[in-house]
């Protein structure tokens, strides 16, 4: 089955589902998460993933919420059919806080493959937060590919319950343009 996104119409909402396979990756990450965050950068695009930096491009002191503004809001409303985004500082909260803050973007910051899996099958999360500060890289890595990979909505009849919840959420960020 392919599990790459495509567009389904629920409860009168467009809603991605399937995987990010095929989406382009936006990387944001303040200077605790910078260099994660290059490392990151690498190893995704070595994958085949189209990986679209939007900052900080140095490990001098930047403030996560400007970096990762630049980032959520090309997952928002539109664009964020075809794109996602991954935050990185010293916790992986600070970015989900921000992100939170724009309408149509349903952050999670998962310290394990299992979590992030469960984030996208049962959430359809569209911005992963990392910490820098607590996870090694190749733990970053296998978390990232895992939401990546992961489908949202993939049976129809086992998943109803997951794109109920995802619309009552949704609904929360109020009508889509």
């Amino acid at each position: 089955m392919d599990t790459g996104s495509r567009i389904i119409t629920a409860g009168g909402r467009r809603v991605a589902i399937g995987s990010h396979a095929g989406k382009t990756v936006y990387l944001a990450a303040d200077h605790r998460g910078f260099a994660l965050k290059q490392w990151l950068r690498g190893r995704l695009r070595r994958l085949g993933w189209k990986v679209v930096d939007t900052g900080a491009h140095s490990p001098a002191r930047t403030d996560y919420p400007l970096v990762t503004l630049r980032a959520a809001r090309r997952v928002g409303p539109g664009e964020g059919r075809r794109a996602v985004a991954i935050g990185l500082c010293g916790s992986g909260i600070g970015v989900c806080i921000v992100a939170a803050k724009v309408p149509g973007v349903h952050p999670t910051s998962p310290l394990s493959v299992a979590a992030a899996r469960e984030t996208r099958s049962h959430n359809n999360t569209n911005f992963l937060g990392l910490s820098a500060d607590t996870l090694s890289r190749q733990k970053a890595l296998a978390i990232a590919l895992a939401w990546l990979r992961e489908p949202f909505y993939g049976d129809p009849i086992r998943d109803a319950p997951y794109l109920r919840r995802f619309l009552q959420t949704a609904r929360l960020d109020g009508p889509r343009k």
